[in-house]
């Protein structure tokens, strides 16, 4: 099956240098770490918020959004691990293709796993790689830091060796597929493919026009409507349905209000920069207090209201903060332990993991 590849650049800075990449000699495979995040949520993030990180593709349930050229670095792995050296002497950023699977809330896992999957083999195919030699995970690359995307595989039944064939079953397709006609390439404005597709692949370009405003739709508005939630904004009478009506306009108004912004209920650069600080400041640590000792499933009470709020704060939704240690809970404690190789995924509250909420909370 081919999946339609969408190419949206950021603009240059930190997150995009702009700089020629080398040959491309491996792929790195990695995860957002941060449930819930869709493909587009992190090109907004990465577009607005510039920081000295960023990858070329990220992957949801519904794009294969590249958002750095393929033949330009993108700084994906630390400059300073010295296993993408040893192993194919040069650095990840200066050699390899950084792909982030999106995972977690309402994004499905299945959905994105087969792009994710089928995405590594047009890699694969592309630059003429060997799955099994060419493809290493950012926590095999740094493992002191970094689980992705082992964990949230594994999490979802899936090993990294079965990973690692899906993606050399799905290259024979490419390698068994005749040449088709019908194949496109349509590049947004300015961005320059370095070559063309493979077989069986569709490329569209696209490009979000700011500002957005009352009349507009699509999966852009959905995650604006979803960070506005987020952020504290209601949308009690739709949600997040991808249509900017008068409720999205409303709640844009008041958070342009709270934050002295131009109140005109269109979200331009301005607006989309600042709810995407608002969303990634963490609250000081008075605010936020962590209970002591340990919770677990059947625990009830203030101390795991705190927890609650706590893992909500960071983006690992536990449900409604009912003070009830329940299924939810346990798995919004069992996601936030798989991002950590210190910490034992089992779901339980105790000091470890209070030391590492702690840590994100004040980060």
């Amino acid at each position: 099956m081919a999946y339609e590849i969408t190419r949206d650049y950021i603009r240059t800075g930190n997150s995009r240098p702009g700089r020629s990449i080398g040959t491309i000699r491996f792929i790195v495979s990695h995860d957002t770490g941060n449930p819930g995040s869709t493909a587009y949520g992190n090109r907004n993030y990465f577009d607005t918020q510039q920081p000295s990180a960023s990858a070329h593709t990220f992957i949801d349930d519904k794009y294969i959004l590249e958002i750095i050229p393929l033949n330009e670095v993108a700084y994906h792995v630390r400059a300073n691990v010295p296993e993408d050296n040893r192993r194919y002497g040069a650095n990840a950023n200066d050699a390899a293709i950084g792909v982030e699977l999106c995972h977690g809330g309402s994004i499905s896992f299945d959905a994105a796993y087969d792009r994710y999957v089928w995405y590594h083999a047009y890699l694969c195919d592309r630059f003429n790689l060997n799955p099994r030699n060419d493809i290493i995970a950012h926590a095999t690359l740094d493992p002191s830091r970094r689980t992705d995307p082992i964990n949230i595989l594994r999490v979802n039944g899936i090993s990294w060796n079965m990973f690692i064939n899906d993606v050399t079953e799905a290259l024979e397709d490419f390698t068994n597929s005749s040449g088709n006609d019908n194949d496109s390439e349509n590049t947004s404005s300015g961005s320059t493919p370095n070559t063309a597709p493979p077989r069986n692949t569709v490329v569209k370009g696209t490009s979000v026009s700011l500002p957005l405003g009352e009349g507009d739709s699509g999966p852009f508005v959905e995650d604006i409507q979803e960070q506005l939630i987020q952020a504290g904004y209601r949308l009690p009478r739709y949600g997040a349905d991808g249509v900017f009506g008068e409720e999205t306009e409303n709640a844009v108004m008041r958070f342009q209000r709270n934050y002295q912004l131009l109140v005109d209920g269109l979200v331009g650069q301005n607006t989309l920069r600042k709810l995407q600080e608002v969303l990634q400041q963490r609250v000081s640590s008075p605010d936020f207090p962590l209970p002591t000792g340990i919770l677990r499933v059947g625990d009830r009470g203030n101390s795991v209201r705190q927890l609650q709020r706590a893992l909500k704060q960071i983006n690992y939704n536990p449900g409604a903060i009912d003070g009830i240690y329940g299924p939810n809970t346990e798995n919004a404690v069992r996601r936030f332990q798989s991002m950590f190789r210190a910490l034992q995924n089992d779901g339980i509250y105790g000091p470890n993991t209070r030391k590492y909420i702690r840590m994100e909370l004040d980060e």
